[in-house]
């Protein structure tokens, strides 16, 4: 495991030790601020309502499909698919305890299993970073999207990453080490133009910083939303990416800073929206 790396795990969850690390990161990165407000303006964007046909692509632990399935309600579809059945089974157990209906699949977001113009609003958060190829997901969300409806995808840029650190060539070391396990790891910038280039109409762009500034080592291995960074940096150094004194002296450093409440790493989160023609 640590020879593939922490980051990498995101991308075949099923085969982590304890996948509930992975769903606990991302519960955590969804209440980031940044990562709500774009959630929102989505939504808003997507116009679900009463009886409409909604699309999730990598919905992760399901939270947007639960909360659709509520607006959509008994006479509509709320569909989330994922590449990993650990996800989709923690998806069905929260749509059960919140009393809705809703469909989980396994899927494979590059090539979606569904007719064209299947749903009305189809959205994707936080997985085309995971892709090796943004622009064929895209195209399939946009295939099955009926005319006139809309498309929403959220992620992030990692080239944006920082962390403050007093040593900045080893936390370089580290940044670059985020971005290398991301295949599509500045999509997030790229967004405007793919969904322009894909056919949409109405395209809108917005931008968040994500900004982490609390962690307590001393009560959690990581800070919210980020991996635990012992375990990444254990992982670096198996992957001789960093010595062992360079990972010991890095997280003794960034450790301290935490305690004393002077952690800070930020992240730009974009948000692409568009409309498929009606023609």
């Amino acid at each position: 495991m640590a020879d593939e790396g922490i980051i990498r795990a995101f991308a075949d969850v099923d085969r982590m030790p304890d996948p509930s690390m992975l769903i606990r990161a991302m519960d955590d990165t969804a209440q980031w601020e940044a990562v709500r407000e774009l959630q929102a303006h989505t939504s808003a964007r997507l116009g679900v309502g009463p009886g409409a046909s909604f699309l999730d692509v990598g919905c992760g632990p399901g939270d947007v499909v639960v909360a659709f399935a509520k607006v959509i309600g008994p006479g509509g579809r709320a569909v989330g698919i994922d590449a990993s059945t650990t996800m989709l089974d923690e998806a069905r157990r929260r749509a059960a305890a919140a009393g809705v209906t809703a469909e989980f699949e396994v899927g494979d977001a590059m090539a979606l299993a569904f007719p064209d113009d299947t749903f009305d609003a189809v959205r994707s958060e936080r997985t085309f970073q995971w892709l090796a190829d943004g622009e064929v997901a895209l195209a399939e969300m946009v295939r099955v999207t009926r005319p006139g409806g809309t498309v929403a995808v959220i992620d992030s840029d990692w080239a944006t990453f920082s962390i403050d650190h007093p040593d900045p060539a080893v936390t370089r070391k580290i940044l670059d080490h985020f971005e290398s396990g991301r295949p599509g790891h500045t999509v997030g910038r790229r967004l405007g133009r793919l969904f322009r280039a894909a056919g949409l109409d109405d395209v809108t762009v917005v931008a968040r910083a994500a900004l982490v500034t609390e962690w307590d080592p001393d009560t959690r291995p990581g800070p919210p939303g980020l991996p635990p960074m012992a375990m990444f940096i254990e992982s670096m150094v198996e992957a001789a990416a960093l010595t062992a004194d360079e990972g010991t002296s890095w997280l003794a450093d960034v450790t301290r800073l935490g305690r004393a409440g002077d952690f800070c790493a930020s992240l730009t989160i974009y948000a692409a929206c568009g409309t498929k023609p009606a023609g």
